[in-house]
């Protein structure tokens, strides 16, 4: 019955992921799993395992090469490695791409003109007066459209008759002329009004990339292509904003334009191989995030996503909340384990809110996707891996008691990741890197 349940809600939490699935046609296409790399290529420019497996059997393996982007159709969003500082970044990128990070909504717009799409459909926008049909796409490749009443109004600001667009979305108050944080942008998820809210909350989409315009796919052209290719498409409008960027191979350079950015309230910088394509669902050193510079500020260079695994109901004061603290962790493979338990940074509204939230998700056992978790640090209420927290700390410590084999030194709350998914969750293994980058600061 609860698998009939989690139907609608299209979570069905079977136990496997889609690479499991990839392994299982590499398999039985190859006799091994030498054949995954091509097949997660193909999936990542469309993670539709119906596609893949019709594609298979419609062309065989060598017609997995041939799998491109489609407007309408979701492309897994190119990720964010990390490096220690500016010095490593240009050592190991050379000649790079610096852009602002901002706090917004990962979004991909997918316009065409002159389609009209289906009438009365809520799956997208028609742009009567500019003649176009509009999509957008969140990271977690749900269709976020409804969410985004200014999209109707970008045909005017594009050159060409189709387009995907990566980009990012924020908030907009035109009284201060100040960037609104992510969690006030989100808020539209939560909104049934999105037209009032809209207009109470205007939003920029600061675009980036380019991945597919006019019958071409653009990502594998590099990013100095691309580029150029964005700026020729976008026209100035209030809308639609192309990303402000530099181009550099001087340490000096990027240091200054990251710090400009953070004092402009800003996360910091993305920092882009010039030459690079865009390299759908993989995450590696062709993009790499830059926050902070390790060893300048005594915290960690960036910020863990984690998901909540259980909660604590707490003593005294927040014996009232119904909840103290809770424990997260981090992805080991197909599973998860504990990294580190977290109390603070969280105010006695926002104890409410998780415990509330919590308890829609929570199980009367440990879920099946964690592995065993010490006696010490079992939580009173286990939550099923659905909740995705993104948490800030000083330091990286080696522990013998949580599963991840490391812990934080002062966890803290930073937010609820309401636009990601326990699979996009960070890894042992990203763990272990930001502590070796650690120790070699120090």
């Amino acid at each position: 019955v609860r698998y009939i349940v989690r139907i609608p809600l299209d979570k069905l939490r079977l136990g496997f992921s889609d690479m499991t699935i990839l392994d299982a046609f590499s398999w039985m296409l190859s006799g091994d799993k030498s054949l995954h790399g091509k097949l997660e290529e193909a999936y990542n420019v469309r993670p539709d395992m119906a596609y893949i497996a019709r594609h298979i059997k419609e062309h065989g393996i060598k017609g997995i090469g041939h799998v491109s982007a489609v407007v309408g159709a979701p492309i897994l969003a190119s990720l964010c490695a990390r490096l220690p500082n500016a010095v490593e970044m240009i050592k190991k990128m050379g000649e790079v791409d610096v852009e602002p990070k901002y706090d917004g909504v990962r979004t991909a717009i997918h316009f065409k003109r002159d389609h009209k799409g289906i009438p009365d459909s809520p799956s997208g926008f028609r742009d009567d007066t500019h003649k176009g049909w509009v999509q957008a796409f969140s990271r977690n490749l749900e269709n976020t459209t409804a969410m985004y009443p200014e999209l109707t109004r970008i045909g005017k600001q594009i050159r060409g008759k189709e387009v995907i667009l990566d980009s990012e979305a924020i908030g907009y108050d035109v009284k201060t002329d100040r960037l609104i944080p992510f969690q006030e942008t989100m808020t539209r998820k939560r909104k049934h009004d999105v037209a009032h809210v809209s207009n109470a909350i205007p939003l920029r989409f600061f675009v980036f990339d380019i991945l597919y315009k006019d019958g071409k796919d653009l990502m594998g052209e590099p990013l100095s292509k691309r580029r150029g290719i964005l700026e020729a498409t976008i026209r100035k409008g209030d809308v639609l904003i192309i990303s402000p960027n530099i181009v550099t191979t001087d340490v000096d350079v990027l240091r200054n334009y990251h710090d400009e950015q953070l004092k402009r309230g800003l996360e910091g910088a993305v920092v882009k191989k010039w030459e690079s394509p865009y390299e759908p669902g993989r995450k590696g050193f062709h993009w790499v995030k830059f926050k902070e510079e390790e060893g300048k500020t005594g915290k960690l260079t960036d910020t863990i996503d984690a998901v909540v695994m259980g909660y604590y109901k707490g003593e005294g004061k927040r014996a009232g909340f119904g909840i103290g603290a809770f424990l997260v962790g981090v992805k080991k493979g197909e599973r998860f384990v504990s990294l580190t338990k977290i109390g603070t940074g969280v105010s006695d509204e926002l104890w409410k809110k998780l415990r509330s939230s919590f308890m829609v998700h929570s199980s009367s056992k440990i879920p099946k996707e964690y592995e065993d978790v010490e006696k010490v640090l079992e939580p009173d209420v286990w939550i099923d891996p659905e909740i995705v927290v993104e948490i800030a700390a000083d330091d990286i410590t080696v522990s013998p008691i949580h599963g991840a084999g490391y812990a934080l030194r002062f966890p803290r709350l930073a937010r609820v990741r309401k636009d990601k998914y326990a699979g996009q969750a960070t890894t042992v293994k990203e763990i272990e890197e930001m502590y070796r980058n650690q120790k070699s600061i120090k």
